[in-house]
């Protein structure tokens, strides 16, 4: 699963401590399609070494689920088949989050956006004149397959109420993914942690105390995460389907309008999934909505930086 937007954070946890003399154990790598970094301290280099070893393992358990560039993943063959019989179960529960998400934005939030980013690649591919051919016949065909509410869930399967109809988790599964690596580590009695799978979660606090801590690419401000804390971002300029970056990867289901091209959400949360999850929504969302939205979920918040 590729990165969905550019989300530049880097970490700016305090590496040494003068009340704690113990080590900043640290560990990078890629998944997800961007780097992905945690460290943690009050932990043996052993066991965080065991820990890392197993981070790794889950997070390709989580992506041969949800990886649109991996064939055999369980998304790609939803897509590619309109239904799923005996799904993962993993897959499933994502799958049932995502939707409710979608029913409590009223659709700001959308999974079944997918037949939007397949267009927009199509039409970057094109010449001027294709590209406006392609739009006059396929546009309106387009976004009529973009209703979350057409994902139909059984008890044991999934299937699309129309033909042609795809998803994507990307604005989610990050999120997702940072969580589970976040109950991971509680698993293992870690106390101290920062965890980022492309997104931000805190556990306990920084080696000297205090909130850990993310800087912000966008405009280099610094944000406290206090325990329990999660940081989502989304950004259009992330990916842009051209070089004056008027369309790019977040789309406004209702019409599949590309809206704040130049604006950086920024979202806290009591989870990554949710975090993650908002930060899409308010890409799109009107002001009113916004408030209506935040009205829902009271625990979060969002700034929005131009």
């Amino acid at each position: 699963m590729n990165r969905r937007r550019a989300i530049t954070i880097l970490g700016a946890a305090t590496l040494t401590s003068c009340r704690s003399r113990e080590p900043l154990r640290s560990f990078s790598s890629i998944a997800f399609g961007t780097e992905i970094h945690f460290q943690a301290h009050g932990i043996s280099e052993a066991t965080f070494d065991e820990l890392s070893v197993k981070c790794s393992s889950r997070l390709r358990e989580i992506q041969s689920l949800f990886s649109l560039y991996d064939a055999e993943s369980a998304i790609s063959r939803l897509n590619r088949d309109g239904s799923l019989a005996n799904p993962p179960a993993e897959f499933l529960e994502l799958i049932r989050t995502a939707l409710r998400f979608g029913e409590k934005t009223d659709g700001l939030f959308d999974i079944a956006v997918q037949p939007l980013w397949d267009f927009r690649q199509k039409w970057k591919a094109a010449n001027l004149e294709e590209r406006e051919t392609l739009h006059e016949d396929s546009w309106e065909k387009i976004l009529a397959l973009v209703n979350f509410r057409n994902v139909k869930v059984g008890g044991k399967s999934i299937s699309f109420a129309k033909p042609g109809m795809a998803i994507t988790l990307n604005g989610i599964a990050q999120g997702y993914a940072t969580d589970s690596i976040v109950s991971l580590f509680r698993e293992h009695g870690v106390a101290n942690a920062l965890i980022n799978i492309g997104e931000y979660a805190a556990i306990g606090t920084a080696p000297d105390g205090k909130p850990w801590t993310v800087k912000l690419a966008a405009n280099g401000e610094i944000i406290a995460l206090p325990p329990g804390r999660s940081l989502a971002v989304s950004a259009g300029s992330g990916h842009t389907f051209d070089p004056e970056g008027r369309f790019h990867h977040i789309f406004r289901p209702s019409d599949g309008a590309n809206t704040r091209p130049y604006s950086t959400i920024v979202v806290t949360a009591p989870s990554a999934t949710e975090a993650d999850a908002l930060s899409t929504t308010f890409s799109v969302a009107s002001r009113a909505e916004r408030r209506e939205i935040l009205g829902i979920f009271p625990k979060s918040d969002f700034r929005e930086i131009r």
